[in-house]
């Protein structure tokens, strides 16, 4: 069909165009995307100039020194991550295992990402003979679970040897500061939990006074403990929630937190590694993660 036929609704373009797209987005430049995907900075400029092209629109705003979307870039990059997630469940679909099969996940609460409930259901569109059996828990008893049999896979922090990292991500403090004559009240996680010690560790450093006000048992009990600002505790940046104030200066420098894998050594599922991939594909689209 010629362009002048083509219906002017019509998406012509294929699925190495919209992943170099989303390269570009990512990476923040047309050099760091092309290293991203193995093409020449000139073809993934040619490639989006072509889109542009067939488009009829203007997707970035580019000068020397700087690259940002237009609004119809945004929209359109919407759209693009969309179809590269529909095409990336088609292809699981039909090359997952068609045995019927149980998945046991165990994830440490502090580490869950934001939107695992969308995640967790692509993932069974892509594995429909695959059944799910999902525990949220402390690091430490899920790996306790693992090394027991009743789990295939647990991602969780260093809390033990044997695990594989797949990301890091930046611990920040949050919640509200006291006032100047009064101690730093921490929330934190009940023990065993790295967290709670990495919080110790900086506020035994600190001269000021300060000391443990509540002790909680699940990630949502500290985060509603903090948005009633009943004191600070420190979180991995993916579990902020939106009005969860952080504390940018006046407390002690936090380490990065590593995100591993720990996988049974007893029998290990087919599909468990399969899913460490899929986890991990998907979080590098949607989050800005320093993997290993």
């Amino acid at each position: 069909m010629s362009n002048a036929n083509r219906p002017p609704f019509r998406l012509d373009t294929d699925l190495t165009v919209l992943r170099s797209l989303i390269a570009v987005i990512e990476e923040g430049s047309f050099s760091a995307a092309a290293e991203k995907v193995g093409r020449t900075q000139s073809a993934i400029s040619l490639q989006i100039a072509k889109l542009e092209e067939r488009l009829d629109v203007k997707l970035f705003e580019r000068t020397s020194r700087s690259l940002s979307q237009t609004s119809e870039g945004e929209i359109f990059i919407g759209y693009a991550r969309k179809i590269l997630e529909l095409a990336d469940e088609a292809v699981l679909s039909v090359s997952a295992p068609k045995e019927q099969s149980m998945l046991r996940v165990g994830f440490a609460e502090y580490l869950v990402p934001q939107h695992l409930h969308i995640h967790l259901a692509r993932f069974k569109r892509a594995h429909p003979t695959c059944d799910l059996n999902l525990i949220l828990g402390g690091g430490a008893d899920l790996l306790c679970l693992l090394d027991a049999g009743e789990l295939d896979v647990v991602f969780a922090g260093p809390e033990a040897s044997g695990g594989k990292q797949l990301w890091q991500e930046p611990l920040v403090w949050c919640g509200q500061l006291p006032a100047a004559d009064k101690p730093l009240e921490l929330i934190l996680m009940q023990e065993p939990c790295s967290y709670r010690a990495i919080a110790i560790s900086a506020m035994e450093a600190m001269p000021s006074d300060w000391k443990i006000s509540i002790t909680a048992n699940s990630i949502q009990a500290v985060q509603s403990a903090i948005k009633a600002g009943l004191g600070v505790s420190i979180l991995p940046a993916s579990a902020l929630l939106e009005d969860i104030p952080v504390i940018e200066s006046a407390l002690p420098g936090l380490p990065v937190t590593s995100v591993l894998s720990y996988l049974s050594a007893q029998e290990e599922n087919p599909l468990a590694q399969r899913f460490i991939e899929y986890l991990l594909c998907y979080l590098q689209k949607t989050c800005a993660l320093q993997t290993a």
